[in-house]
């Protein structure tokens, strides 16, 4: 796995997770009591807009976040 972190044009981040899985994401709807699935829930919830790429060797998962500007 490798994590990629980029700076966009008008303060945008993206960030990426690499990995050699060819699952592709998938927004869960997990019950109260599950441990887990809320990752891409939070990740929709909280970014620009968020996607992934896929590559013959995987794919890369990756979020657009809003760099705070600075005052």
């Amino acid at each position: 796995m490798r994590v990629l972190i980029r700076c966009r044009p008008g303060g945008v981040v993206r960030i990426g997770v690499a990995d050699k899985s060819p699952d592709l994401p998938q927004v869960g709807n997990p019950g109260c009591d599950a441990a887990g699935g809320r990752g891409l829930m939070l990740v929709d919830a909280l970014s620009l807009r968020w996607g992934y790429d896929r590559h013959r060797w995987g794919k890369v998962v990756w979020a657009e976040l809003r760099a705070p500007s600075e005052s």
